[in-house]
């Protein structure tokens, strides 16, 4: 659990500071270490699952971290005059 917290904090940060495509790098952490995992362990059922899940907990953290930007960058627009 405290790896999905990990992947969720990475996607949030990334999406609120990172410009364009770039914000989409923590994608990579669960994919490499579900990867690596899967060839060392061999591939199973549950190790897709928290590859899945760590992808799409890390997409949620990116989308997250986007939606804030946006929202602060709105406020400051619509206060000026």
């Amino acid at each position: 659990m405290a790896g999905f917290v990990v992947f969720f904090l990475a996607g949030f940060v990334f999406g609120y500071a990172a410009p364009g495509l770039s914000a989409l790098l923590p994608l990579l952490l669960p994919l490499l270490i579900g990867l690596y995992t899967g060839l060392t362990v061999g591939f199973d059922g549950h190790i897709v699952l928290y590859l899945i899940i760590g992808l799409v907990v890390t997409v949620i953290g990116i989308a997250l971290g986007r939606m804030l930007v946006y929202r602060l960058e709105g406020g400051e627009a619509s206060s000026s005059p």
